[in-house]
């Protein structure tokens, strides 16, 4: 509940918890003048080390959580990331009847339905809108102002730096872990960057945007993944050949009566698609309607300022009593929907053993449409339509003797694809 002062002044007391790169930009706008909004308390490991002298001395500094939580502040805003103690610290600001604001996609992708279930008991509200694409408004784009449509598809880049990767991959001859280990060095890529790499960031912010969207909520874990690792130069040369570019796609669309289809995994797009002209750690979400057709989201992915902007948008709903800033729009009766493989589409495929690898293949019962130039032992295939299950039946198959499939790359159909 708000103080007798701040609710005569019409403004509500924001703590943060985390004052890390994002936390330390939303204290920036908040100290700034944010209409309705004051930051009141800040909550960091190692407040003697955080403490900055342009945070003004009437907020309050503490290492402690509960110090907030048993606090009169109006809305917690989450900063810290991961799970644990995340989640539990927003389960007990809720319960305490307090709002939360968070970018944690874990946390929602995962624990959504008990989070929106508390928020929706105690009275609060469950800003996320910076989970999923950082800076780009695509949760609100989709309950606001796509509210009157069907939305059937939604495919996107959801993870910057494995854009980043990719980007510098297309442009140069150096070998992934030098591209890697750049990324890292100049703050697009974490120490750990397994999450980004695998797609489990990607995983996760797509199971959001198919709960929001799609109305559908799946398990993250459901939706298949593959890896940016292992990818060589020679692919990137291929994918010119073919006027593809590779880019790490994530993919979800409505099935009827039930379920999605779903992945996260590098693929082959046209150059002349959206997914294509999307460079560097930038993000793009390609969200298709039933009625209006195809609408594109693009901007910064992440970093401080652009992430930021996406918290205090929250704040601001928050603020002024918007009603989708209580997440409304989010499913949480009954169990998780299945998730189903991606149909058929054509396959591009990285194989040891030279010309007679095709002849393979067609044995396996997955013909080849196009063959690219021999490189170094390899020969890089397009097949003809098939479904993931047929591909990777023929992986098994051909691991088993002498030819060896080194990578695969799904070649998207409909918008990008090739």
């Amino acid at each position: 509940m708000m103080t007798r002062e701040r609710e005569a002044a019409g403004t509500l007391g924001v703590a943060l918890v985390g004052f890390g790169t994002v936390g330390q930009s939303v204290a920036r706008i908040l100290i700034g003048g944010a209409e309705g909004l004051r930051l009141v308390r800040i909550c960091n490991r190692h407040v003697a080390r955080k403490r900055v002298a342009w945070v003004p001395e009437r907020v309050s500094w503490t290492e402690s959580i509960d110090d907030v939580l048993t606090s009169d502040v109006d809305v917690v805003v989450e900063l810290i990331g991961g799970t644990d103690p995340a989640l539990e610290w927003m389960r007990r600001a809720l319960e305490a009847g307090k709002s939360v604001v968070t970018a944690n996609k874990q946390a929602i992708a995962h624990h959504g339905t008990e989070l929106f279930s508390l928020a929706r008991r105690y009275g609060g509200r469950l800003g996320f809108e910076a989970s999923v694409a950082g800076g780009i408004p695509v949760i609100r784009g989709i309950q606001e102002g796509l509210a009157a449509d069907e939305v059937v598809r939604i495919q996107g880049i959801l993870n910057g730096t494995c854009n980043f990767i990719l980007s510098a991959l297309a442009s140069s001859p150096l070998a992934f872990e030098t591209v890697l280990a750049d990324a890292q060095a100049h703050g697009f890529a974490e120490a750990d960057p397994s999450a980004d790499l695998d797609g489990l960031d990607a995983q996760a912010k797509i199971a959001i945007l198919s709960a929001i969207g799609l109305g559908r909520r799946v398990d993250p874990s459901a939706i298949e993944c593959r890896s940016i690792r292992g990818l060589e130069t020679g692919d990137f040369d291929a994918a010119r050949t073919l006027g593809c570019a590779v880019r790490q796609v994530s993919t979800a669309e409505r099935m009827e009566p039930a379920g999605v289809r779903a992945a996260v995994g590098p693929a082959l797009v046209r150059l002349d698609s959206r997914l294509a002209q999307v460079e560097g750690s930038e993000n793009v979400v390609l969200v298709d309607g039933a009625r209006g057709g195809q609408t594109g989201f693009v901007g910064h992915g992440a970093g401080g300022d652009s992430t930021a902007v996406a918290v205090v948008a929250d704040l601001m709903a928050i603020a002024r009593r918007d009603g989708h800033a209580a997440t409304d729009c989010f499913p949480i009766d009954g169990e998780p929907q299945a998730v189903h493989p991606m149909g058929a589409r054509p396959y591009y495929l990285r194989v040891s053993g030279g010309t007679a690898a095709a002849t393979q293949l067609a044995a396996c019962g997955v013909s080849v449409a196009r063959s690219l130039d021999v490189a170094n032992g390899c020969v890089r295939l397009v097949t003809a339509a098939v479904t993931g299950a047929e591909v990777e039946a023929a992986i098994e198959t051909l691991a088993a003797g002498s030819t060896r499939i080194s990578a695969a790359l799904p070649m998207l159909d409909g918008a990008g694809g090739a």
